[in-house]
């Protein structure tokens, strides 16, 4: 019942804002919430983007959200002597961790093939670079590895058709993070196009962080990680003592 609330408080602020928006801008949106908390109990979250733009018939619109690089590793797995093994592998770096794009209908009907790849309002058009070769002369097979490993994952993905635009006048869009999103400061894009073209865009940030115990245990790993992997040893020697003894004891 509270989100519903504050989802109508935000569209009435919208709305009220409206008018005096686009005397500089004809786009503003907003979020239902800007800071999301992870705790050991975190099975996703949903988070409601609102926005208003002065639209005409046919405009388009497209959410891009998109999280901090890092690196990601890729196993090639192949059967021998009857098991499956690691037989090479390829690490990616400078890739989005997170990447999310949704949009009122097919992109590829909004856009044009320059706009698309200058926007990377695709999966095909990251500037990523792996441990041996550019990726531009990366075997397709292994990026193509990467793409499902990352969408099975639900760190890459693409919705078109999915936002709801209201009389030229406002859009909706639900944004669905998964249980297992990593923490860091996420930007969200709105992009607003007229016959193909970029007319007017917004950014906002959704900041992801860790809370309770889980919090101060990653603080306290990230900060002291040499006596963190020392107690992690100790704790692992101790229960293996631990459940010996008591199966001698059984």
């Amino acid at each position: 019942m509270k989100t519903i609330i504050k989802n109508f408080v935000l569209m009435i602020v919208i709305s009220l804002n409206f008018f005096t928006a686009f005397a500089k801008d004809n786009l503003v949106t907003d979020l239902s919430e800007s800071t999301v908390e992870i705790s050991s109990t975190f099975l996703g979250a949903d988070i409601l983007l609102f926005g208003a733009y002065d639209g005409q018939k046919n405009d388009d619109i497209i959410v891009v959200v998109s999280g901090q690089k890092g690196e990601v590793k890729v196993d090639k797995k192949e059967k021998k002597f009857g098991i499956w093994m690691i037989t090479e592998s390829i690490k990616f770096s400078n890739i989005p961790k997170y990447y999310y794009i949704a949009s009122n209908r097919k992109i590829e009907e909004i856009t044009n093939a320059y706009e698309i790849k200058k926007r990377k309002l695709d999966f095909n058009n990251f500037k990523l670079i792996n441990n041996k070769i550019n990726y531009k002369n990366l075997d397709k097979e292994w990026y193509e590895a990467l793409k499902r490993n990352m969408k099975k994952k639900q760190f890459w993905k693409i919705e078109e058709n999915s936002i709801k635009l209201n009389k030229n006048t406002l859009f909706r869009k639900t944004l669905s993070l998964p249980s297992n999103v990593s923490t860091g400061i996420y930007n969200v894009k709105i992009l607003h196009y007229r016959d193909g073209n970029l007319i007017s865009q917004e950014e906002s940030k959704i900041k992801i962080d860790k809370t309770g115990i889980s919090a101060n245990i990653y603080n306290f790993a990230q900060n002291f990680s040499a006596i963190y992997g020392i107690i992690a040893v100790i704790i692992a020697l101790f229960c293996g003592w631990f459940t010996n003894f008591i199966f001698r004891r059984i």
